[in-house]
């Protein structure tokens, strides 16, 4: 994280002084276009375009096994079916945006030859023209490709662990203000083969773990294609397995992360020409919530059901390390003040980047590789 923003700060910076210093600015130096090159393989290497999973949940269970000493051991699951495309009913959809698709039918009822293409996400095309050259505008975020899909869950009670009985009136005190999430008895998913052999006994479906599911490239849904065991390409079936959920718990959450990447950052408002308060920024993820009641006591638990009460996208404060928070907020007052201004000259932005940057390569001393001293160079004279 730090050294992507940085690279793409110094990437900016170097391009402002190495235009500058061409005579002719439409004949931008090698220099800038190898470093223009390199930001760009950089963006290449990773995928960043927006994606969002098709998530439903099937059955929230127990199961008791016994170990070759008799001991039981209590184990709960909870299988779903996992599709790679955008159609979730329980969401948004950017392919359903309404206000989109009304500027869709605008345009094709004003122009002729407009069209809305809806194979993968939703476009707007031109009549008989192929490819990139016939796509007037889309939606990255509302298109599926081939992906990994890397799942992980987490399960809590209503229980918190702030004390409130001491309280007049109850939840009063001032650990009420304290900023962090404050969860009951949780509890991580874990993996075992015997345990997910026996849950598909019980269902009789097949299942994947979410370590199987990782390990394959989900390619986008069609259900017109199937296996040989019956499930659609795009699609399968698998299970989450966790140790004892607590007995006392009667409203328990379950927060799937992986199904999405979205990502969202409110930064608190900055003064002007200073950075924003990195340590006061919320950062959201956008996560899929499962909300299920166990009615009853702690007592034959066996005997009492999960409800699905409430399931849909909720987005919830994510944990970033206060170094990567400081690389944003920086990153950030490092490009909206690259401008010629009468009170933040490029010159003095420029200065206080590079003592930023020199900051940050003492730091990380051990990496120099990855942050090699860009400012030396500039400043070499041409070979």
């Amino acid at each position: 994280m730090v050294r992507s923003v940085l690279s793409l700060a110094a990437a900016l910076l170097c391009t402002t002084s190495l235009m500058a210093g061409d005579a002719d600015l439409g004949a931008p130096n090698q220099e800038y276009l190898d470093q223009k090159a390199e930001l760009e393989q950089m963006l290449a290497s990773r995928n960043l375009e927006t994606y969002e999973l098709s998530f439903v949940p099937l059955a929230l269970d127990r199961l008791a096994l016994k170990d070759r000493l008799g001991n039981v051991k209590i184990y709960n699951y909870l299988t779903f079916r996992l599709r790679n495309e955008v159609a979730d009913q329980q969401s948004k959809l950017l392919s359903q945006a309404k206000g989109y698709n009304e500027v869709l039918a605008a345009m094709t009822a004003q122009y002729e030859q407009a069209r809305v293409a809806k194979a993968n996400g939703v476009a707007l095309t031109i009549d008989g023209i192929k490819g990139d050259d016939g796509v007037i505008v889309e939606r990255k975020d509302a298109q599926t490709q081939t992906r990994a899909v890397h799942l992980d869950v987490l399960a809590f009670d209503e229980h918190g662990t702030r004390l409130r009985l001491l309280n007049e009136p109850i939840g009063s005190g001032p650990h009420e203000s304290f900023n962090f999430r404050d969860l009951g008895d949780t509890n991580e998913h874990t993996v075992s083969q015997l345990v997910k052999d026996k849950v598909e006994e019980v269902v009789g479906r097949k299942l994947l773990s979410v370590d199987q599911i990782s390990a394959i490239k989900l390619p986008p849904y069609n259900p017109t294609k199937r296996d040989e065991i019956g499930w659609a390409e795009g699609e399968v079936y698998g299970v989450v397995l966790f140790q004892r959920l607590s007995d006392y718990g009667h409203q328990f959450t379950f927060e799937l992360h992986g199904l999405s990447n979205k990502f969202r950052i409110h930064w608190p408002e900055a003064a002007a020409g200073k950075p924003e308060n990195y340590l006061d920024a919320q950062l959201l993820r956008r996560t899929y919530v499962l909300q299920y009641a166990h009615p009853g006591d702690e007592y034959f638990r066996d005997q009492d059901k999960f409800e699905l009460t409430r399931q849909g996208w909720d987005w919830l404060p994510t944990f970033q390390r206060n170094e990567q928070r400081r690389a944003m907020a920086y990153t950030r007052y490092f490009l909206n003040n690259i401008s010629d201004r009468d009170d933040r000259p490029v010159t003095q932005v420029e200065d206080e980047f590079w003592k930023y940057y020199a900051d940050a390569r003492t730091q990380h001393a051990g990496k120099t590789d990855k942050l090699p001293d860009l400012e030396a160079t500039l400043k070499a004279p041409a070979p």
